[in-house]
């Protein structure tokens, strides 16, 4: 299975990676992608991916990483843009990037600026893009509309039914990467539109270190911890477990250009 979203980069969560690596790996995690959410966290989720001792050859799992700019810096404007731009050429998405209007820690102009930025961004080098966007959702699709060819992942999805059928008619093709949120979420509107996804557009992660799913809430989450994720959904899907985890990984290795 692959964690299309982590952030083991994240050294004061994980100081103790290699150890996170090798629980990944003996629970069948092979893949993980790690986002970046500023210039500089790119270039250490990047770092992290190309560490001699996280080789796959060391610890069987393939590192790969994102560089984005995170709704929430999108104050930091050009410069900050033009530093994910360097790191376009050797990172396998541009991301994390959207709206989140929940927080509003950046303005909505700011937002929807570095949200544009980063999709022409993406459009140059071929990329797919990893959105975020909570509470934000008519101008998020208004955004899309303005780039047919955008494609990419709406990370942690938590929309309803009507949010799902908004992102299957996009032009571009977008993917839906599921959590631990399905597995304590109350809300059974996310639940039924989990069930809607179409299986070839459904991507697992863990955004590690948060969100860990039932029954680690509580604990600092991690990418071992993706077959619970697929456990759970598989059930509320209705679909053999090596199903949901073979269609997933090839959905991943689809978008972001993984070898298989």
């Amino acid at each position: 299975m692959i964690d299309t979203h982590a952030h083991l980069h994240f050294t004061e969560a994980f100081d103790d990676a290699a150890e996170a690596l090798a629980r990944a790996n003996e629970a069948g995690v092979d893949t993980i992608i790690n986002v970046g959410v500023t210039p500089e966290d790119s270039r250490t989720a990047l770092a992290f991916a190309q560490k001699p001792e996280y080789a796959v050859q060391k610890t069987g799992v393939k590192l790969f990483a994102t560089a984005g700019l995170h709704p929430h810096e999108a104050a930091r404007g050009d410069a900050a843009l033009d530093g994910i731009a360097d790191l376009a050429e050797d990172v396998v998405a541009i991301g994390e990037c959207g709206l989140d209007y929940y927080r509003n820690i950046a303005t909505k102009q700011q937002q929807d600026r570095a949200l544009r930025a980063q999709i022409e961004i993406a459009l140059e080098y071929h990329l797919p893009l990893v959105f975020h966007v909570r509470d934000a959702w008519d101008d998020f699709f208004t955004v899309l509309r303005d780039h047919p060819k955008a494609r990419g992942v709406i990370h942690s999805f938590t929309g309803h039914q009507s949010e799902v059928e908004r992102a299957l008619s996009h032009d571009g093709k977008l993917y839906f990467g599921l959590n631990g949120i399905m597995t304590f979420t109350k809300d059974e509107a996310q639940l039924e539109a989990a069930r809607l996804i179409p299986n070839d557009r459904l991507l697992l992660e863990t955004d590690c270190p948060y969100l860990a799913p039932v029954p680690y809430r509580g604990k600092r989450n991690e990418p071992a911890y993706v077959p619970q994720i697929a456990d759970f959904l598989a059930l509320l899907r209705g679909s053999p477990r090596e199903q949901l985890a073979q269609e997933t990984t090839q959905s991943a290795e689809t978008l972001f250009g993984l070898e298989p």
